[in-house]
């Protein structure tokens, strides 16, 4: 491993020796994937206090956490000029951990038109293009235009330049090769969804005349009467109603599952082609992303994002690793998308999301049972396992103290959601970790 070498834990040789699979997936070092997501500048005290959040990563390393998840976007970068991304390098790089970033929040559509579209022309002379939503305001940059893919490759290069020797970057092993581990982008979407600008919608009337064999076909479909393709309109809000989507009552739900489909496709060929151009300049990276929910989840939040952010189940297939933030144990149908997507090449980290009811599990005389159901999905069903989250102080969290009551952890409870999660992992390293048996 490039970067520091660290000795592998007493639970983790225990790990090496018994495992009966070789996984795909495996940090450089030989350690399993086990991570959490962790916010070290976003609130106190690990925003002001170095002890917390050393103290926060001994007890993580301590439990078999090999890996910080870390929003490490651009948008933090340039608040002081990358103050708090070297901070929680270095930090973790002190406790023998090793960090995956999320470079960019919902594809990039947190370097917004103002500012922080001048600072982007500012640092790498990109011109940023944004799309408009469907009111016509403006909105996120368009994924597929060149200047953001500039922006996206720019970016990532400058990143793991600076973190890939005296950082804490992850080195990974997956499918025989070694690399570096990013992710262009958490909580997968397209903000929107999608982009109403006439170019967007140029390309969606094609698709929809080599999807249908006439304006008819496409007619009885939807259930609207257009005399031509070219008569569809996606800023009409009448058929292509989104919220009532979400809700299930949208008069024309095909329409609407059309352009979601089509800009979650859209998507992922944009960031399949920003991860091409990011190896032609880093050739041993490794390209991850993350979504918010399992794949097919029904889950209503879940359904609700696949519509509002036009993140389907395609918008994913670019990723060499893809991390789950699952909303709990998986079903008999999400674990067959799951397993379909390993299938075709891919690695998973199934990360749980830690809800508050986590600090009544290990009171119930079935908390073992419970633990052991969660590992065994990570292990038989995933690559990796992860929590989301350690100290997301206004949704799930493990830590105490919140920012929000209905989610607040006094430090009693705190203790007994970590208390599981440690159980969790001890669990799945105690089962060899992941592996795949295919």
């Amino acid at each position: 491993m490039r970067n520091a070498s660290f000795a592998l834990t007493g639970s983790c040789l225990f790990l090496a020796a018994t495992m009966s699979n070789a996984a795909q997936l495996r940090l450089a070092d030989g350690r399993p994937v086990v991570g959490v997501y962790y916010f070290g500048h976003w609130w106190e005290p690990w925003k002001s206090n170095d002890d917390a959040i050393r103290n926060d990563l001994n007890r993580l390393r301590k439990m078999g956490v090999t890996v910080l998840f870390a929003d490490h976007e651009w948008s933090q970068a340039i608040d002081g000029d990358w103050r708090w991304l070297d901070r929680e390098h270095r930090l973790a790089r002190e406790a023998g951990l090793v960090i995956v970033p999320w470079l960019s929040l919902k594809t990039f559509s947190d370097v917004a038109p103002g500012r922080r579209q001048e600072l982007a022309k500012k640092w790498f002379g990109v011109d940023l293009v944004y799309g408009v939503d469907q009111d016509g305001k403006p909105a996120a940059p368009l994924p597929y235009h060149p200047q953001t893919l500039e922006f996206a490759v720019k970016w990532t290069k400058a990143y793991i330049e600076r973190y890939r020797e005296q950082g804490a970057l992850a080195h990974v092993r997956l499918n025989g090769r070694e690399g570096v581990w990013v992710c262009p982008t958490v909580e997968i979407a397209w903000v929107g969804p999608g982009s109403f600008d006439p170019a967007t919608v140029f390309m969606f009337v094609r698709h929809l005349k080599s999807r249908y064999r006439s304006v008819a076909e496409l007619n009885k479909t939807w259930g609207v009467d257009y005399r031509s393709f070219w008569d569809v309109a996606p800023r009409d809000k009448r058929v292509f109603d989104f919220p009532g989507a979400t809700r299930g009552k949208a008069v024309h739900s095909a329409a609407v599952r059309d352009w979601v489909a089509f800009c979650s496709q859209l998507l992922n060929d944009s960031l399949e082609r920003i991860g091409a151009a990011i190896r032609r300049e880093v050739p041993d990276v490794v390209i991850g992303t993350e979504t918010p929910y399992q794949l097919g989840s029904a889950h209503p939040h879940a359904a609700a994002y696949r519509i509002g952010y036009a993140a389907d189940s395609a918008s994913v297939e670019h990723a060499e690793i893809l991390v789950v933030r699952a909303t709990g144990p998986l079903t008999p149908e999400e674990i067959a998308l799951q397993d379909a997507y390993r299938k075709r090449g891919h690695a998973v980290v199934l990360a749980y999301r830690t809800y508050r009811h986590w600090s009544v599990f290990m009171d119930r005389p079935d908390a073992k049972g419970r633990a052991e159901s969660f590992a065994a999905q990570a292990a038989e069903h995933a690559d990796g396992l992860g929590f989301y989250s350690w100290n997301e102080m206004v949704d799930t969290h493990v830590a105490p103290g919140t920012v929000r009551k209905e989610v607040a952890l006094t430090p009693a409870r705190s203790e007994q959601s970590v208390r599981f999660l440690e159980s969790v992992v001890k669990h799945y390293l105690g089962r060899g970790g992941s592996g795949r048996s295919d």
